[in-house]
């Protein structure tokens, strides 16, 4: 059976994770509430076996948890933004001390750290347009100095899927599989 190779961090974790493993993820991310002997049939081991790998998985740290996905737009309005930031200084004090300041605007809901013209991309889920405004003013008007700050409003979402790499390096490689099989 072959091995996927883990990330240099968690190569020390007991146990390896093997195409079986990888397809139970990928299941799972796509139904969290898959029940054990159907999840056990899609990836065609028994259901026991089936239950101690995914209870594995979950003490490796593979998975992180188990959340229904609300479309909270239909009970609420709210607009989503996207703004894309760039911070005037690169120390790592300005870094820091921006991360820490959009860990408390729960209208924040996304981070990320971006390679390129700017540092991060934010979104923001706010009730109304104005209180984007007010939490990205009081960003503006803190202790962190911005060399751009540039808005995006969501219109409509198109696509809001979570990336399985795994499933993609399993259709990548079925000729493989079949002969591992």
């Amino acid at each position: 059976m072959n091995m996927v190779p883990l990330k240099p961090e968690f190569a020390g974790l007991p146990g390896k994770v093997d195409r079986i493993d990888l397809r139970i993820l990928t299941e799972l991310q796509k139904n969290g509430r898959i029940t054990n002997f159907k999840l056990s049939s899609i990836v065609g081991i028994s259901a026991s076996p089936c239950h101690k790998r995914v209870r594995r998985l979950e003490k490796m740290g593979l998975i992180r948890g188990y959340r229904a996905q609300i479309y909270w737009s239909r009970l609420y309005s709210n607009v989503s933004v996207f703004a894309a930031v760039s911070l005037k200084n690169h120390g790592s004090a300005d870094f820091q001390t921006f991360e820490r300041r959009i860990k408390h605007h729960p209208e924040i809901t996304n981070c990320f750290g971006l390679c390129g013209p700017y540092d991060y991309m934010l979104r923001f889920d706010c009730s109304d347009i104005a209180a984007y405004e007010a939490i990205s003013r009081e960003l503006l008007d803190g202790d962190v100095s911005f060399s751009r700050f540039d808005s995006f409003v969501v219109l409509r979402e198109i696509k809001n899927e979570p990336l399985s790499p795994a499933l993609a390096s399993l259709q990548g490689s079925q000729d493989e599989l079949r002969r591992v099989a």
